[in-house]
């Protein structure tokens, strides 16, 4: 039994275009030598200026507050199994709007008006992975927002990203 020539074509046209959906587009690093790939690093970026968007009530975008620098660190640190759970978080997010909407297209290619709405669903959402995906993207962003000396400045707060180390020596 032979596949037909047009079966055959739609079969690679099919692989091309989601290989070129799960891979390709994306910019190279912006933390060069991280241990983030450009396109995780991207995703990271469109997070963070979805969160805290430019022109926000703070003066500072989330990649301007140096998010995406945040983010690398902080996943340099985490131990090996839970830099696996980032990254499958990082997925998710990306490739959450071909299945829920509002758009078939990743997250990071979206317009911000397009990624708020994305980033509300998931948060509102009925589905439970949803709402903890959401919870703890906005949790490890805000982490780093908020560790920013301007944006502490801006909030008039002192930032203290170590509140449980001994202060008496």
């Amino acid at each position: 039994m032979s596949i037909p020539p047009i079966v055959l074509a739609g079969i690679a046209a099919s692989g091309a275009a989601l290989g070129r959906g799960l891979f390709a587009g994306y910019p190279g690093q912006r933390v060069e030598g991280g241990l983030l790939t450009g396109k995780e690093q991207a995703i990271v970026s469109a997070c963070a200026d979805t969160f805290f968007p430019p022109g926000g009530p703070i003066p500072l975008s989330g990649t301007d507050a140096g998010l995406v620098e945040y983010f690398e660190r902080y996943f340099e640190r985490l131990p090996e199994a839970q830099r696996v759970l980032v990254r499958l978080l990082l997925f998710f997010i990306e490739h959450a709007p071909w299945v829920f909407g509002p758009r078939r297209k990743r997250f990071s290619s979206l317009k911000l008006p397009e990624r708020l709405k994305v980033l509300e669903a998931m948060g509102t959402s009925p589905i439970y992975f949803r709402r903890i995906a959401f919870l703890s993207m906005r949790t490890m962003l805000t982490m780093g927002y908020l560790a920013n000396p301007a944006v502490a400045r801006a909030m008039r707060m002192k930032p203290n990203t170590a509140p449980f180390e001994s202060r008496a020596q």
